[in-house]
C-alpha cells in the first residue's frame, strides 16, 4: 500500500480522522480502541468461518453458525453491555457502536446477532426489577465462554411495526394481537411477533404484550423460548447470517416473577430503549458502508487498468467518503449524549453500583430470596428511575432519530456509489459489494423505519401530536 492509499484507509479507520474531537477524551479513545481491536482480532481469526457462514446462509435461510457465536462469547461479546458490577464489560453506547461498526464492515449479519442480543437484554437492564433477574444476568456472564445464551427483543407484530414503538396514541391504531391474561401465579400469553432478530436461536425473549386490546399499554415479560414458539425463519434479502423469525405464542404461561415491566411501564421503557439503540443502528450502517468502500478500493487497486487514476472514480470515491464521515458524526454525537447525559449514566450512580455488587454475589441457592428482594427494591426505586430516564428523553430521542434516519440513508447512498463505480462487476456476488447494498437496506427499516423517525423528530421539536 503506497502513501496515497494509506491516507484513504486512514480516513476509513483512524479514530483521529473519524472524529478528531475525541482526542480531548483520551480514556474514551482507549476504551474505543480496545473494543475495536477485539472486533478486529475476532474478524481476523474467523475470516474463513464468516465467509463460509455468509455463503451457507445465502443458500439456506435456516443456517445459523453457533461456532461464530461461541468465538464471540470467548471474547466477552455477549456481556459487553452488562454493568461491571454484575460481571459484564460495562461498555457504554459510543464504544459499543464502534464495535458494531467494525464487525459490520465484515459481516452485518454477524454484527446483528450480537446487536440483537444486546437489544434483547436491554429491557432487563432498564427494569426497576433488574436485581430480581440477577440469576439470569449471571447465566449470560457465566456461560458465554462455553455455552452462549442469546436474547431476542420481541416487539414487532403483523399489524404493528413502527407504530408500536411510539406513544399510546399510535399503539391504539396498531391493533396489537399479543395479549397477556392474568391468571393465578402469572400470565397466559397468546399472539404473534414477526421479524424478530435472533428469535429462532435465543434462549430468552423479552416479549411485549398488552392486557387490553382496546386500551393497549405494554407490559414486558421474560419468556424462555422453545421450538413450539418459533413458527418460521424469514428468507431475508440481507443480513442473512442473523435469523429473523416469526414467533407464535399459544397459551404460554409466564410466572409473576418473570414480569420485566408492569402495565403502564412497558410503553415508556420501550421509548427509552429505542432512543438508546437507534444511533448504534447508524453505526451498523456506516460499518456496512465502510466495508463497501474498502472492498471497492481493493478491487480498483488490484485492477490492471489503473482505475484509481480516473476522474470519475475520484469524484465518486470522494463523495462516498464524505457521506460516510457525515453519517459517522451523527451517530457519534448521539451516542456521546447518551453516555454523558442520558440512559448510560444510570450505571454510574453510586447506589446502583452498590446494589449491583450486592446482588451479583448471591449464590444459586439464594435465588428465590433474591427475586423477592429485587421486586420489593424495584417498587421503591421505580419512580426515581423513571424520572431519571424521562429527564432528557425528547432530546435524546430527537438526536437518535436524526442519527438513525440520516446515517442509514447516507450509508445506503455510499453502497450505491460503490456499485456505480464497479459497473458490471457490481452485481458479481464474488466481489461482495452487492451484499453490502442488500445488508444496508435493512438498517433503514429496523429500530423504527426512517420515515417514522422523521415524524418522531418533527413531533418532538414542534409538538405536532396529531401527525
Amino acid at each position: 500500500m503506497n502513501e496515497k492509499e494509506k491516507l484513504i484507509f486512514d480516513f476509513l479507520d483512524n479514530i483521529e480522522f473519524i472524529f478528531p474531537l475525541l482526542k480531548g477524551f483520551p480514556k474514551y479513545i482507549e476504551e474505543i480502541e480496545d473494543i475495536r481491536e477485539k472486533a478486529r482480532e475476532f474478524i481476523h481469526e474467523n475470516k474463513g468461518k464468516i465467509e463460509e457462514a455468509e455463503e451457507r446462509a445465502e443458500e439456506n435461510p435456516y443456517f445459523f453458525d453457533w461456532d461464530i457465536v461461541k468465538e464471540g462469547g470467548k471474547r466477552g461479546f455477549l456481556s459487553f453491555i452488562i454493568p461491571k458490577e454484575l460481571g459484564g464489560g460495562g461498555v457504554k453506547s459510543l464504544p459499543y457502536s464502534f464495535f458494531e461498526e467494525e464487525l459490520c464492515a465484515e459481516s452485518a449479519g454477524i454484527g446483528n446477532i450480537f446487536g440483537a442480543h444486546a437489544l434483547g437484554l436491554t429491557p432487563i437492564l432498564l427494569s426497576p426489577y433488574i436485581f430480581s433477574f440477577s440469576h439470569i444476568i449471571n447465566e449470560v456472564v457465566e456461560n458465554e465462554k462455553k455455552s452462549p445464551v442469546l436474547f431476542a427483543f420481541a416487539l414487532t407484530e403483523p399489524t404493528g411495526g413502527s407504530d408500536v414503538q411510539q406513544n399510546e396514541e399510535w399503539l391504539k391504531k396498531a391493533k396489537i394481537s399479543t395479549v397477556a391474561k392474568k391468571v393465578k401465579g402469572g400470565y397466559i400469553i397468546n399472539g404473534r411477533k414477526v421479524f424478530i432478530s435472533n428469535g429462532s436461536v435465543a434462549k430468552y425473549l423479552t416479549v411485549f404484550a398488552v392486557q387490553d386490546r382496546q386500551n393497549p399499554n405494554f407490559m414486558c415479560f421474560l419468556v424462555e423460548n422453545n421450538p413450539k414458539i418459533v413458527s418460521r425463519v424469514e428468507n431475508k434479502m440481507g443480513q442473512k447470517t442473523a435469523h429473523a423469525a416469526e414467533l407464535v405464542f399459544e397459551d404460554i404461561f409466564v410466572p409473576d416473577d418473570m414480569v420485566v415491566l408492569k402495565e403502564g411501564e412497558g410503553s415508556f421503557i420501550d421509548r427509552v430503549i429505542l432512543s438508546l439503540t437507534r444511533a448504534p443502528v447508524g453505526a451498523i450502517a456506516t460499518g456496512i458502508a465502510k466495508g463497501a468502500i474498502k472492498k471497492t478500493l481493493e478491487i480498483l487497486i488490484n485492477s490492471e487498468n489503473g482505475k484509481l487514476e480516473n476522474e470519475f472514480v475520484a469524484d465518486r470515491i470522494s463523495e462516498a467518503i464524505s457521506k460516510l464521515q457525515m453519517a459517522r458524526g451523527l451517530w457519534i454525537s448521539s451516542c456521546f449524549l447518551q453516555d454523558y447525559e442520558g440512559t448510560m449514566k444510570i450505571n454510574d450512580l453510586v447506589p446502583v453500583k452498590l446494589m449491583a455488587m450486592i446482588f451479583s454475589k448471591t449464590s444459586k441457592r439464594w435465588e428465590n430470596m433474591t427475586k423477592k428482594l429485587g421486586r420489593k427494591l424495584g417498587e421503591r426505586i421505580k419512580d426515581l428511575l423513571f424520572n431519571y430516564l424521562a429527564k432528557n428523553l425528547k432530546k435524546l430521542e430527537s438526536f437518535s432519530s436524526i442519527a438513525k434516519f440520516s446515517a442509514t440513508q447516507l450509508s445506503f447512498e455510499v453502497c450505491r456509489i460503490c456499485m456505480e463505480i464497479l459497473g458490471e462487476l457490481g452485481p458479481d456476488k464474488s466481489k461482495k459489494v452487492e451484499r453490502f447494498l442488500r445488508d444496508v437496506r435493512l438498517t433503514q427499516i429496523y429500530e423504527t423505519t426512517n420515515e417514522v423517525n422523521k415524524i418522531i423528530l418533527y413531533r418532538n421539536l414542534l409538538g405536532a401530536k396529531k401527525i
